[in-house]
């Protein structure tokens, strides 16, 4: 039961949204879905009744004890354009027991998953055995991205882009906040919130998130979780492009709903990491002095112990022994992990380097 009807179902972006906040989303694109994508919205549409019953039991049975919930701990982000090693890092971290992860489940069904956690069991039928665009172990209780979660709460992330690549309302799909109708951002903060609290009850922990947009967000963040702290990944350029195409190709092209050319697709993958990047040199000022710390992705494949314990050091987080024990046993599980290895073609490295150029310089990549 992993593929069926035409283009094959899959994990969908979206696939948390109740039938109301879905159909929301359809107007907002005037409906336009191409027709070889009916039978993924049609599939969308009926988990959309699904979760909006599911949704209505949670919030009569334990509605009352999530609002009562208040945040112990600060989290701490992991930020980084797509493909840069966030999922990676966000692994390794999470071996640290006093960190508290949403997992895959939790993130593709945020409306219930307090009310429905033992569905996760069902996930396997849909879900993968590995990530398209990677390779990359995928499980119902894995570490994942709750950009996931607040799209389907909020209405707003750049993901809905990545599902209607054509049509796709700026305003709700823009990396900057501060172009966001003040209604939507304050909705989009407050989706934040209740997805973390929702988190409290059922992990507890200190929250460890992974979201690539959030490098973009850094202002924002710092509004809703002042004590926040971040960890900066960066990749070669070359690389991340490539390997963000691939991703396009392999894992977005599973979940959209309209077709885009691949012109508009590199246009948006180019001007996606420039605005990224821009919005994250204006906003690193803010964080405080010893919040921040920066590391490569390549620096972290050849020395990860290494790494891991400088991120600790800069943090000042505790329990960094307890972290290496598990992280000494993961690496050794992934040892035989291959990368995608593609190719790149003289014309895109030349226009790579020309758009990117920034940040080849600023953090020593050769063009």
């Amino acid at each position: 039961m992993k593929r069926f009807w035409g283009q094959g179902i899959s994990l969908q972006i979206i696939q948390g949204m109740p039938l109301s906040s879905l159909m929301r989303v359809l107007a907002g694109n005037d409906f336009s879905v191409d027709t070889r994508y009916l039978g993924r919205l049609a599939y969308l549409m009926g988990i959309g009744v699904f979760n909006s019953i599911l949704g209505s039991c949670e919030r009569f049975f334990d509605g009352e004890e999530i609002n009562a919930i208040e945040l112990k701990q600060q989290p701490l982000f992991i930020l980084g354009h797509w493909r840069s090693g966030t999922t990676h890092l966000h692994n390794l971290l999470s071996l640290d027991q006093e960190f508290s992860s949403p997992n895959v489940y939790q993130c593709l069904f945020p409306n219930h998953f307090i009310y429905s956690q033992v569905g996760s069991v069902a996930l396997k039928f849909l879900a993968p055995d590995k990530r398209p665009m990677d390779n990359v172990s995928l499980s119902s209780s894995a570490p994942h991205e709750e950009e996931f979660a607040l799209a389907a709460l909020s209405l707003v992330s750049p993901y809905l882009k990545v599902i209607f690549p054509v049509t796709g309302h700026k305003w709700h799909t823009n990396l900057d906040l501060d172009k966001i109708p003040p209604f939507w951002r304050q909705a989009w903060k407050e989706a934040f919130m209740f997805f973390l609290k929702k988190l409290e009850l059922s992990e507890g922990g200190r929250p460890l998130l992974k979201s690539p947009p959030h490098t973009a967000r850094v202002k924002h963040l710092l509004e809703i979780f002042p004590g926040a702290q971040f960890v900066h990944i960066v990749r070669n350029p070359y690389q991340v492009y490539l390997s963000t195409r691939n991703l396009w190709d392999k894992s977005f092209a599973k979940a959209r709903l309209q077709e885009p050319s691949d012109e508009l697709v590199k246009e948006q993958i180019l001007n996606w990491y420039v605005e990224m990047f821009e919005l994250f040199e204006r906003d690193r000022e803010l964080v405080p002095a010893g919040s921040l710390h920066e590391l490569k992705f390549e620096d972290l494949e050849k020395n990860p112990l290494e790494e891991l314990k400088k991120i600790y050091s800069a943090l000042n987080l505790e329990n960094f022994d307890n972290l290496n024990l598990k992280a000494v046993e993961y690496l050794r599980s992934i040892k035989t992990y291959k990368k995608n290895v593609f190719d790149l073609d003289e014309e895109t490295k030349a226009l790579i380097a020309r758009r990117w150029r920034k940040n080849f310089d600023k953090y020593g990549y050769m063009i």
